[in-house]
C-alpha cells in the first residue's frame, strides 16, 4: 500500500468520525453464541453502552472468526498486508471508520496465539495505528499462553520459555497501544502486569444482567444436582464424573445436565452429552435451555451445581446456589473462585477426582444456606468499571462542547 493510500484512509476516518453520531463498533459480540451465559454478559454490556448515549454496531464473534487475510503477528505493520485485509473485509473497515470508538469484548477469547485472539488483536492494532480511534478491550481475561508448560527436561523447558516470551512480546506490543483495558479477574490481570501492562480490574458483565433482568426468588428443588461441562473436558476425567453421578443418583438426587444457547451452541457440550449417554449408568435429564430465563431458573432451583464453565459458576454464585467448580482451559475459573472466596476448582486430570467430588458434595449438603448478596453487589460495581473508558469519552465530549460554547460567546 502506498503512503498516499494510508493518508487518504486517515483523512476519510477523521471526516467520518465527526459525523459518526457517537457510534461504538463492538467486536466479538457473543449474544448468540456458545451458551446462555455468554448471551447474558453481552446483553448487559450492550445495555450499559447504550445507557451512556452511544449507538452500537455489534459485530458477532462468528464474524471475527470469518475475517479474511489476517496477517501473522510479525506482519501486523506490513502496509501491503493491511491493504489486502481492507480489500477482503470492507464491512469491517467501514464499521471502524464510522465509529467514534472501537470496543472489543474479549471474554475468554484472548489467550495464546491462535486464530481467534490474533484476529481481535489485529483489529485493535489497526483501529489505533491506521485509523486513530479510541480503542478498548473490556470484559475479558487475557493470557498470553494457556499454560507455559515448563518441563523438567531442559530442551522442552527452553522451548516453552521461548514460546511464552514470544507470546508476551506480542501481547505487550498490542496492549500498550490501547486507550483502555478492563480485565475481569485478578489472575489474568497479574499475568499482564508481568509484561508491564496496566489495566482496570473489572468483572464479567453477567451479574449485571441477573441484577437487572432476573427477579425470580430462590426456589430450591430438593436433591437436585445440575451439571454442566467444560471446555477442558477430558474422557479420563469424565469417566470419574460418571462414577460420581452414579453415586449421587443412588442417594436419591435428581441429575440435570444443562446445555443450550441462543444460537451456535458449544461443540464441547455436545461431546460431553454424547459421552454421558454412552458411559454414565445413572439416570439423568438433559435440559436444553431455550432462554436466559430458563437457564437461570435451572441454576436457581438446583441444590448445587457442578461445572467447569466460567459463566455457570458466576450465575450460581449470584443466585446463592452452591457450586463445585471444575477446571477450564485457562486459569479464569481458578481466578474467580479465589476472588469469590470459593474452593479452588477440581481438575479433570486429578486421579482422585471422584473422592474429592464426594467430599465437596458432603460439605455442601451439610452446610447451611448461603447468602452472597453483599459480594454480588461488589462484583456488579466492578463489572460497571468495564465502561470507565467510554464514560471518559462522554465527559471529554461534554467538556469540548462546553468549551466550544464558551468560546463562541465572545
Amino acid at each position: 500500500m502506498s503512503i498516499f493510500r494510508v493518508l487518504f484512509l486517515l483523512t476519510i476516518t477523521a471526516f467520518t468520525s465527526v459525523f459518526a453520531n457517537q457510534k461504538v463498533v463492538l467486536f466479538n459480540d457473543t449474544s448468540a453464541w456458545y451458551h446462555w451465559g455468554c448471551t447474558g454478559t453481552s446483553t448487559a454490556l450492550k445495555e450499559e453502552i447504550l445507557e451512556l448515549g452511544f449507538d452500537i454496531q455489534a459485530v458477532p464473534i462468528n464474524a471475527t472468526y470469518a475475517l479474511k487475510e489476517v496477517p501473522q503477528f510479525e506482519e501486523f505493520n506490513d502496509l501491503r498486508k493491511f491493504d489486502r485485509f481492507c480489500e477482503e473485509n470492507r464491512d469491517t473497515i467501514e464499521a471502524i471508520q464510522n465509529a467514534v470508538a472501537v470496543v472489543i469484548t474479549g471474554e475468554g477469547t484472548i489467550h495464546d496465539l491462535r486464530a481467534g485472539p490474533k484476529a481481535l488483536l489485529y483489529l485493535a492494532h489497526i483501529s489505533k495505528k491506521f485509523f486513530g480511534k479510541h480503542v478498548e478491550i473490556i470484559n475479558h481475561s487475557a493470557y498470553p499462553k494457556d499454560d507455559p508448560g515448563l518441563s523438567d527436561f531442559e530442551v522442552e523447558k527452553e522451548r516453552a520459555e521461548r514460546e511464552l516470551e514470544q507470546a508476551q512480546a506480542v501481547y505487550k506490543a498490542i496492549y500498550a497501544e490501547l486507550d483502555f483495558i478492563a480485565i475481569r479477574e485478578p489472575f489474568s490481570q497479574d499475568e499482564m502486569r508481568k509484561i508491564n501492562i496496566s489495566s482496570t480490574l473489572s468483572f464479567d458483565c453477567l451479574p449485571l444482567y441477573i441484577r437487572d433482568h432476573y427477579r425470580t426468588k430462590k426456589q430450591i428443588k430438593k436433591k437436585t444436582l445440575v451439571i454442566a461441562g467444560s471446555v477442558a473436558f477430558s474422557e479420563t476425567g469424565a469417566e470419574k464424573l460418571c462414577r460420581y453421578l452414579e453415586t449421587i443418583a443412588a442417594t436419591g438426587f435428581e441429575i440435570k445436565v444443562l446445555i443450550g444457547a441462543a444460537a451456535f451452541p458449544s461443540k464441547d457440550d455436545q461431546s460431553f452429552v454424547s459421552f454421558l449417554k454412552t458411559h454414565c449408568k445413572a439416570p439423568w435429564e438433559l435440559v436444553i435451555a431455550s432462554s436466559m430465563e430458563e437457564w437461570l431458573d435451572v441454576i436457581n432451583q438446583a441444590t448445587f451445581l457442578v461445572s467447569g464453565r466460567f459463566h455457570h459458576s458466576i450465575a450460581a454464585f449470584c443466585l446463592n446456589t452452591p457450586f463445585i467448580a471444575l477446571n477450564s482451559n485457562t486459569h479464569k475459573v481458578h481466578a474467580i473462585c479465589a476472588f469469590l472466596e470459593q474452593a479452588e476448582p477440581l481438575l479433570f486430570s486429578d486421579p482422585q477426582l471422584l473422592d474429592h467430588l464426594l467430599l465437596r458434595t458432603n460439605a455442601i449438603i451439610s452446610s447451611p444456606s448461603i447468602d452472597n448478596d453483599t459480594k454480588v453487589t461488589e462484583i456488579c460495581q466492578l463489572a460497571e468499571r468495564n465502561f470507565d473508558g467510554l464514560k471518559s469519552l462522554v465527559e471529554e465530549d461534554r467538556f469540548s462542547s462546553s468549551a466550544s460554547k464558551s468560546c463562541s460567546s465572545f
